[in-house]
């Protein structure tokens, strides 16, 4: 059985002495960036056992992060925030940091209560996965505690956003469209719900602009109640020949609906989505969707990719 390493051994590898890897490892002053990388990426190597505990009461932080998602984003188990959060967590453990998710209830969204990760002082900062009511974020800009938005982004606020370019993926996806023939295209997707489905909206608006195709408001499709849950999509009584929906789960509930009507996709309707998720798996034929590539939404080299090209 391998013996457990200590600050001695990663001395030794590194030929330094075990009060500079100790500055190292809890992050204090006394070594340089490169040489406190450099230790971290030895000891992960040998498989040193980092004390997050010790290193709290040195230095007043958790090595936490939490992580929020509101519980109407995570109604079933292929939620695409899920799939968010891991890529998230995976990363942090990469600077041995633990992510925390927290499901924030819609009481606690109501109600503007700040999470529990945060009231027991667990975290260092936290993440906003997907958009909240705008009494919750105001209350998450009011904990003066380091935060992030991802996906969405909100007027006036202090706090950064990650999102991807969802006004040009909207764009670019009805331009395919339209250039496979289509002049009666439908979006799915409640426009007040996030800034994300906004945007998304607004790509296709400007690519009916620019193609001279009238916008028909039949074909703005609800999918969302006013707290932000999923609801049956209600067709109208002439339907398009193509939908461009905000998601993929809404485009994989429509494909269901225009099937129970013996509608053919994509021989009768083209369906269309984003994010790239399980979802587009699941129907016959997959649906095309927008990658817009998680993991590499933590680089700066970014860019969102159209994927399967089946059901236009």
């Amino acid at each position: 059985m391998k013996e457990k390493v200590s600050m001695v051994d990663i001395a030794n590898e590194l030929g330094i002495s075990k009060v500079s890897v100790s500055k190292a490892l809890s992050d204090r002053e006394g070594v340089s960036d490169e040489l406190r990388e450099k230790v971290k990426q030895v000891a992960t190597r040998l498989g040193y056992r980092f004390n997050n505990s010790a290193r709290s009461l040195k230095t007043d932080r958790q090595y936490n992060i939490g992580i929020l998602i509101s519980e109407k984003f995570i109604m079933d188990k292929e939620a695409y925030y899920f799939y968010v959060s891991g890529e998230i967590i995976r990363k942090l453990d990469e600077y041995h940091i633990s992510g925390i998710m927290e499901i924030i209830t819609e009481f606690q969204e109501i109600h503007a209560l700040p999470p529990r990760c945060y009231n027991e002082r667990k975290v260092d900062g936290l993440i906003v996965l997907g958009q909240l009511q705008c009494e919750y974020l105001q209350m998450i800009e009011s904990l003066e505690m380091p935060a992030v938005f991802f996906d969405f982004y909100v007027k006036n606020a202090k706090i950064d956003s990650i999102v991807a370019d969802n006004f040009f993926s909207g764009y670019t996806l009805t331009n395919l469209l339209i250039s496979k023939g289509h002049k009666s295209i439908a979006y799915v997707g409640s426009i007040m719900a996030t800034s994300s489905i906004q945007d998304r909206y607004l790509g296709y608006y400007k690519a009916l602009i620019e193609n001279q195709i009238p916008l028909c408001h039949d074909f703005v499709i609800e999918d969302r109640d006013d707290h932000g849950r999923l609801i049956p999509i209600q067709l109208p009584s002439e339907l398009p020949t193509a939908f461009v929906c905000n998601c993929d789960q809404v485009a994989y509930s429509l494909i269901q609906e225009l099937k129970r009507r013996g509608k053919r996709v994509p021989q009768d309707c083209s369906v269309v989505g984003f994010d790239n998720s399980l979802y587009s798996t699941l129907t016959d034929p997959q649906i095309t969707t927008v990658d817009h590539n998680i993991e590499k939404m933590r680089s700066e080299e970014h860019t969102s990719e159209l994927q399967s090209t089946n059901t236009i």
